[in-house]
């Protein structure tokens, strides 16, 4: 077990919490087929009742479940459990549906995030700098061979996005997030509930102009399993995700140019099909 000092963080979150407040962060994990990991991550979070953990088990096959169940009895945490398999952005939406922080968190469960990392996720949203923080292993480090297909496919979704989006984020397929509760919209009617949903979450929120920052993190390279990514896969709903964005933000820019405050009405991203 890793020990983490989250003094200032706790410090940090000490000064804003009020009587009001219940949660003042939601730690989202998404769980598939990870037993191996699940225990080091959970009893290495921050654990403090201003801080809600929730687990979602995307229907695991192996003893994640009971992994997890071991870690309820000496920490309290929601565990939540999907009775098919979903896909990891499914997961990632159930646990907002549950989630009551001010701020919101998502990180990995194969155990390459640090949970030693989730102040540097929240503490811009903290100080008002930023509505959607990313975690960036090319800001900070990462200790393991990058496949070159991964850092291509990167390069190519980062320049999409910097021209199309106006945003600039190099570790766009990045799962360790923290999120303003405020922003929570940019959850509702998801089309993607694979891995292409890290990167509409990304257009969505650049659609509704929110500030967008990437942070340094630190990744270490998997020690169980391998990433279940397939990538042609992901190569065609990225292509069809954009294509989908590019029409919405032209519906909405000749709505702009007609003059209608589409910014006091929430956007349903599923009107233009």
């Amino acid at each position: 077990m890793n020990f983490f000092s989250y003094t200032d963080m706790y410090n940090h979150l000490e000064k804003i919490k009020t009587t009001q407040q219940r949660y003042l962060i939601s730690i989202i994990i998404p769980v598939y087929n990870e037993e191996k990991t699940i225990s080091s991550i959970l009893n290495d979070l921050p654990h403090k009742d201003y801080i809600e953990i929730i687990v979602v088990d995307d229907h695991s096959i192996d003893n994640s479940v009971k992994e997890i169940e071991k870690i309820q009895k000496t920490h309290k945490l929601k565990l939540i459990k999907h009775y098919k398999n979903q896909g990891y952005g499914k997961a990632i939406l159930t646990g907002i549906e549950k989630c009551e922080g001010n701020i919101i968190v998502t990180m990995d469960s194969d155990g390459q995030h640090s949970p030693s990392d989730i102040y540097r996720l929240i503490k811009p949203i903290l100080d008002g700098e930023a509505d959607y923080v990313i975690g960036s292993r090319y800001l900070g480090t990462y200790h393991y061979r990058l496949p070159l297909s991964t850092r291509i496919g990167e390069i190519l979704v980062e320049k999409m996005i910097r021209i199309f989006f106006g945003q600039k984020v190099e570790n766009n397929q990045g799962g360790f997030r923290a999120i303003d509760r405020k922003i929570k919209k940019i959850f509702n009617n998801i089309q993607y509930k694979n891995y292409a949903f890290t990167t509409e979450l990304i257009l969505r929120a650049a659609i509704y102009g929110y500030k967008i920052k990437e942070t340094p993190i630190k990744l270490v390279d998997r020690l169980h399993g391998s990433s279940r990514i397939i990538l042609n896969k992901l190569a065609f709903n990225l292509f069809s995700l954009f294509f989908r964005y590019l029409l919405i933000k032209i519906k909405f820019k000749i709505i702009k140019n007609y003059k209608l405050e589409f910014k006091k009405k929430p956007i349903i991203f599923r009107e233009i099909f």
